[in-house]
């Protein structure tokens, strides 16, 4: 296949969507991680082009196409680990070294997708704290490139003129399988082969219909302009609310496929822009640049307590200079084989890059992070981070299993009715046991009903939130023991933007203004039942991972900020303020966290030497008798 100047240009565009995306330098980049969609046509493409076409001349063989693959992949991302592996003994905290041990492993074997399937999640590891997340696209490539070429080799034995025919039926049941899954298992749907092969699969289908545009000038300068404007349109019409890969991908993956056959043959006006030099420059060093710019923005958060504009586009500068080198330094010469051309001493070099990368991350792993490092001070305040109570995790809500037969979870004194409600998200599993201290100090019972990233408001969410409140309004407003509930949340969501019932997306002042009305229907409809209310008002937040940034600090010798402005925290809650105060007859006692733990301009973040929360929000499980006393002394007031 002879080389097109305007592919490394979709690379190009592909890899900035990313860069805008991640390092947030645009309002436009709530949709750029498409990028990835963009380049997986661009990959199918190009790889059954050549397969193919090798296939038809009888040269092609698995050893040669997988030597190529690990002569264009192997050597830049092993570069990038052992920088990383040497950057997580200098400056990374235990649990930070040992987490990126286990991806350097499952990336190095191009499985970190089903690593992450299984360990990223709301209660499991933060996504944006892991330094290789960006591999999940990597490894679904290569996954799909071990078994593609044996595809290829069966049906070109023995159905060669039904390649068609294959490719399509099996990008359909993939899409199929996408379109099935999206909703009920995202963390899968997102990450797995199975429902991302058909992108790959429509960039193998373009060979078919290439010729046809080829030859019609006008078809291509049509094309042109109805992929930019499907690209465009996945940038401007994305919001948080859209599942994701879904029907949406459809946008950027079918702009991506109408763009490579307007760019085919004598090209379109499209071409132009992308045949420019330094637009193909970024897109042969887009894979560098894809792989440097993701550690480099967790690594920010680590040390910056704010990542403003200008350390946004230091971040770009620096990736962008890393990018340079590893492309010129090590990518390129090894891919072109002005080094290391023997296969068989590239074979051994990448041998032993292997075994460094995974012996280096397994000694991490076994000495849980290289913890050794550390004096006991700083290894307190690190485990500090475990500190939850894991157990209280069966208490979440589960569509279709809740309540279960033998009803909520129980807090407060054992063998008593429950006539209290603990509902809301992540922020109640959190503050379980000082309610249940609270409960128990006057002798009386209640249930814990929790959903995280739920607000406890009727109507406000993804289908799953719509059912958590729903539900649980209808359990309380049935059980008559029940007298007093009390709504607790991060109560930040409606600073996001929310989802409404109807499936939309409002965020800005209409979602300030959507909220302060449904936050007011559910005090309603709970005081109608005859219930009466309590809200627990929002936690001043910290501007970074508490427990990790006095440990750092200590360790480092560094003045990292960590607690919140009272100030600041004030103005960005102001909206709920206003909900309550609009709807001061409804509610009978508010808990404010904030009114204890900000004295001072600055928030308190500890208690007598221990993090008051476990991450950033949070509320640490060995503080509960802290934020009991909170409970306690302020409804006492108000009662």
């Amino acid at each position: 296949m002879n080389y097109r100047p305007e592919i490394d240009g979709l690379r190009c565009l592909a890899v900035l969507l990313v860069f805008v995306f991640h390092f947030e330098v645009f309002a436009i980049g709530k949709a750029g991680f498409v990028g990835v969609d963009v380049f997986y046509v661009i990959s199918g493409f190009l790889i059954s082009s050549i397969i193919w076409g090798q296939l038809e001349a009888g040269r092609f063989t698995l050893r040669g196409f997988y030597l190529r693959r690990f002569r264009r992949l192997a050597p830049a991302l092993i570069c990038v680990q052992l920088l990383l592996i040497g950057t997580s003994y200098l400056l990374l905290l235990p649990q930070e070294a040992r987490d990126l041990a286990a991806q350097n492993v499952t990336a190095q074997a191009y499985i970190i997708n089903l690593y992450l399937w299984r360990h990223v999640s709301y209660f499991g590891i933060r996504s944006d704290s892991v330094m290789l997340l960006h591999c999940w696209s990597l490894a679904i490539e290569e996954q799909f490139y071990l078994l593609y070429p044996l595809l290829l080799m069966l049906v070109h034995r023995y159905a060669r003129r039904r390649l068609g025919w294959v490719l399509a039926s099996l990008a359909t049941a993939s899409f199929l399988l996408n379109l099935v899954f999206v909703q009920r298992k995202p963390e899968a749907t997102f990450y797995l082969l199975p429902t991302r092969a058909w992108e790959l699969l429509l960039g193998a289908l373009l060979p078919f219909v290439q010729p046809w545009f080829e030859s019609r000038a006008r078809a291509r300068q049509l094309a042109a302009a109805v992929g930019v404007l499907l690209i465009v349109g996945a940038l401007v019409f994305y919001h948080p609310g859209i599942a994701f890969p879904g029907t949406f991908d459809l946008l950027p993956t079918v702009g991506t496929a109408v763009l490579l056959l307007a760019t085919a043959g004598e090209g379109s006006w499209v071409s132009l822009v992308l045949r420019r030099k330094p637009v193909v420059y970024i897109g042969t060093i887009s894979y560098s640049m894809y792989l440097v710019h993701w550690p480099i923005k967790v690594l920010a958060s680590y040390f910056l307590p704010s990542y403003t504009l200008g350390w946004r586009w230091a971040s770009v500068g620096l990736a962008l200079s890393l990018s340079v080198a590893v492309y010129h330094g090590v990518e390129n010469p090894i891919r072109k084989g002005t080094f290391l051309a023997k296969p068989r001493r590239f074979v051994t070099l990448y041998a032993a890059g292997f075994a460094s990368v995974v012996l280096l991350a397994s000694s991490a792993l076994a000495t849980d992070g290289w913890r050794s490092r550390f004096g006991p001070e700083v290894l307190r305040l690190v485990d500090a981070t475990l500190d939850r109570d894991e157990s209280a995790r069966v208490c979440e809500y589960r569509k279709g299993a809740w309540p279960s037969p033998s009803g909520p979870c129980h807090i407060g004194a054992a063998g008593v009715p429950a006539t209290w409600a603990v509902v809301g998200d992540s922020h109640a599993w959190a503050l379980e046991k000082a309610f249940s201290l609270f409960l128990e100090e006057r002798h009386e019972g209640g249930m814990l009903a929790f959903a995280h990233a739920c607000l406890p408001v009727l109507d406000l969410g993804n289908p799953s939130c719509l059912s958590f409140t729903a539900d649980v309004v209808h359990f309380i407003e049935g059980d008559r023991e029940i007298r007093n509930v009390v709504l607790v949340s991060i109560w930040r969501q409606p600073l996001e933007g929310i989802e409404t019932s109807d499936g939309g997306f409002v965020e800005g002042r209409s979602a300030l203004y959507l909220f302060v009305n449904q936050f007011g229907r559910m005090l309603r409809r709970l005081k109608d039942a005859g219930k009466n209310i309590y809200v627990w008002e929002p936690v001043p937040v910290a501007r970074m991972n508490v427990p990790r940034t006095l440990a750092r600090n200590l360790a480092f010798g560094m003045h990292l900020e960590v607690a919140a402005d009272r100030a600041e925290h004030e103005r960005l809650f102001k909206f709920m303020n206003d909900a309550l105060i609009s709807n001061r007859q409804l509610v009978r006692g508010i808990i404010s966290p904030s009114s204890v733990m900000c004295p001072t301009s600055a928030c308190m973040v500890e208690q007598d030497g221990s993090p008051l929360f476990f991450d950033n929000n949070h509320p640490a499980f060995s503080q509960a008798p802290f934020y009991a006393h909170i409970i306690e002394q302020q409804l006492r007031v108000m009662n």
